[in-house]
């Protein structure tokens, strides 16, 4: 489902506006609105489409980062019971909603949120690393396969000896890094890859996301 039949779920968007090119899987940056001022107009979430320079907001308009007054649980299309956490990342649908003696603002349909590991600063691009089973008997291995997020490059790793890097990453957020890598939804992570000596490629990290339970209503 695409952000039309959102927006015609929870509220009307400009008829004027032309469609927008995002898809029920594009991943947003989330971070909390800093303005003061009364809500719904502040307070809410500055949400950028990862690896885009411009976001298609919900009124048709691009921007480097689209203000939503409200995130929304994508199954149960009621208001999310606990702010999404500062700094992640949202598998979402950015469409519109109608408030009373406001009109129409933003509002974020999100599937899945995912939580930075630690509070360094994400540079780099966004990428998705999985595992493919693949189980070799000399270096090097191209068993991880990365691709970045909201695009359709991809390429295969080597080594993710690397993902040690944000600061202050400790032992079990490690463990549970590695273990993301196994499964079909991956591992989310900011940073570049990089060749290595050894002819392979590796991923070296500054940021890790894991994945959080959307705070239900």
């Amino acid at each position: 489902a695409g952000v039309g039949a959102f927006a015609a779920s929870i509220g009307s968007a400009s008829a004027s506006a032309p469609p927008l090119t995002t898809t029920a899987h594009s991943i947003y940056v989330v971070r909390p609105d800093p303005r003061a001022c009364p809500s719904p107009l502040c307070g809410g979430y500055l949400v950028s489409l990862a690896n885009h320079a411009r976001t298609p907001c919900h009124a048709g308009l691009l921007r480097p980062r689209c203000y939503v007054a409200i995130a929304i649980d994508a199954s149960t299309r009621k208001p999310l019971a606990a702010p999404l956490p500062a700094g992640g990342l949202a598998q979402a649908v950015l469409g519109s909603q109608t408030f009373e003696r406001v009109g129409n603002l933003g509002a974020l349909s999100v599937a899945k949120a995912w939580a930075p590991v630690t509070r360094a600063p994400p540079t780099g691009d966004f990428f998705r690393l999985r595992g493919d089973g693949i189980r070799c008997v000399r270096a090097p291995c191209f068993s991880i396969r990365v691709g970045r997020l909201n695009t359709a490059t991809h390429t295969h790793l080597a080594s993710v000896l690397d993902l040690a890097g944000p600061a202050g990453i400790d032992a079990k957020t490690l463990r549970l890094a590695q273990r993301a890598l196994a499964t079909r939804e991956g591992l989310l992570g900011s940073g570049r890859v990089v060749a290595t000596p050894d002819g392979g490629r590796s991923f070296d990290a500054t940021q890790l996301y894991l994945r959080s339970a959307t705070p239900r209503a």
